[in-house]
């Protein structure tokens, strides 16, 4: 609020000054929900770099499985056998709540693998190309799990961050600067008020001593 848009009464201070305070708390929990969530953010972070080297040795081993069965086997030989698996994967995706922002927690089943290839029908390799994919299935699912979370955290810090700004660098020196601008008019009135008070009281007992005399000299005219 612009300082010159408010009267200076003692209402309106205390009033202000309630918004300060309400302010203040506000901006001691959203700097510590900032500090927590950056805490958060940064042990994911450091996940996340570990999730993505065990996702790229995880990957790289599976493609050269695939790559060695097509060499041994031929492409299309390897395709025609990939689309008949039908495997079963399961993910159950939960939230847990750090400091208001939901994060997920992803939980992966691979199911029963087997060896849907048989000795002699399947193509050489075959069942070492599905093992190694289905060995990067798990670490992918962390990956995602860490990356969501990194996306949703970094959001809410970056939303914190603002609330925190506007209030530090606008509300609260608003707030003070009303305040101080209040109490400064406050004072100077009270200053007017005993000045008048003075010359009030100077007057009144001017007119008592003149009163007085004029009663004296009645007196002694009488």
């Amino acid at each position: 609020m612009a300082k010159r848009a408010i009267a200076p009464t003692r209402s309106n201070f205390l009033r202000v000054q309630e918004s300060l305070e309400h302010a203040q708390r506000g901006y001691d929990l959203l700097e510590r929900k900032r500090q927590i969530l950056v805490m958060e953010l940064m042990d994911k972070m450091e996940a996340a770099r570990n999730a993505q080297q065990q996702v790229r040795e995880a990957m790289e081993h599976a493609f050269e499985a695939l790559k060695s069965a097509a060499m041994a086997s031929g492409t299309e030989r390897l395709l025609r056998e990939a689309a008949g698996i039908r495997d079963s994967h399961r993910l159950r995706i939960s939230t847990r709540s750090v400091m208001g922002v939901p994060v997920p927690s992803i939980s992966f089943n691979g199911g029963e693998r087997g060896f849907p290839f048989g000795l002699l029908a399947g193509a050489g390799g075959a069942d070492q190309v599905r093992e190694r994919f289905c060995d990067a299935l798990e670490p992918i699912v962390e990956l995602a799990e860490i990356e969501n979370a990194v996306l949703r955290l970094a959001r809410e810090i970056k939303r914190t961050q603002r609330r925190v700004h506007a209030l530090e660098n606008t509300f609260i020196p608003d707030y003070e600067e009303t305040i101080k601008f209040i109490s400064d008019s406050l004072e100077e009135r009270e200053r007017e008020e005993l000045v008048i008070m003075k010359k009030v009281k100077r007057m009144r007992s001017l007119e008592a001593e003149q009163a007085a005399g004029a009663s004296t000299v009645e007196a002694q005219r009488g």
